[in-house]
């Protein structure tokens, strides 16, 4: 007999709650230490840079075997606007004043992330990304304000390139809020997520 889905699959119609985490410690076997969560806000979209391959080994005169990967993890954020802030703290840099000179040079901090996505059906999908980095498109440009009738709107991006996390190999992960274990409330979920990066869902003991 085949298994039954726990639920019906259902499209995603929106994305929100862009929690970003300094990473502070990434050590091989340590436990990996971030700093406080900060909710950037305005997100427009998240697409994810995700692409899974397959290659065949040859051997004998013919394909041996097939091989799975995944390349390029990350995505790009499509926001209202990236905050000076935000930017430096993304670069690496220092507001002076208001004033984010950019040299171009800068070294990149690590980050983990998180966000959820809302389902059709009721609910929600929680990601996390746990180590990466941020590249810009320049968030300076524009375009000219038409004479008449309503203006363009315009967006800053962001892409941002996950790599391994040194302490565990982990690369991202995602969840369900109608996949919990026995005795994890959606609330604690929700709470939980967007504050603590290692936070991980443990079902009650006999549950």
């Amino acid at each position: 007999m085949p298994s039954t889905l726990k639920g019906k699959p259902m499209p995603t119609i929106g994305v929100d709650r862009y929690t970003f985490f300094p990473l502070t410690t990434d050590e091989a076997g340590q436990e990996p230490v971030y700093g406080e969560a900060v909710h950037l806000p305005g997100t427009v979209e998240i697409a994810p840079s995700d692409s899974g391959q397959t290659a065949a080994f040859d051997a004998d005169n013919g394909a041996y075997y097939s091989d799975s990967f995944t390349d390029s993890m990350g995505h790009e954020i499509t926001n209202a606007d990236i905050p000076p802030e935000v930017d430096a703290m993304w670069r690496g840099l220092t507001l002076n004043n208001g004033l984010l000179e950019v040299s171009g040079d800068e070294v990149a901090p690590y980050f983990g992330v998180a966000w959820r996505i809302a389902k059709a059906g009721g609910g929600y999908r929680y990601v996390r990304y746990y180590k990466g980095t941020y590249g810009f498109a320049s968030s300076v440009g524009g375009t000219t304000k038409p004479s008449q009738g309503a203006s363009e709107k315009q967006t800053s991006t962001a892409t941002y390139t996950a790599v391994k996390r040194l302490s565990d190999g982990r690369t991202y992960a995602y969840i369900d809020d109608n996949q919990l274990p026995e005795g994890v409330t959606k609330e604690t979920l929700e709470t939980e997520w967007f504050s603590d990066m290692t936070w991980e869902p443990t079902p009650t003991p006999g549950g």
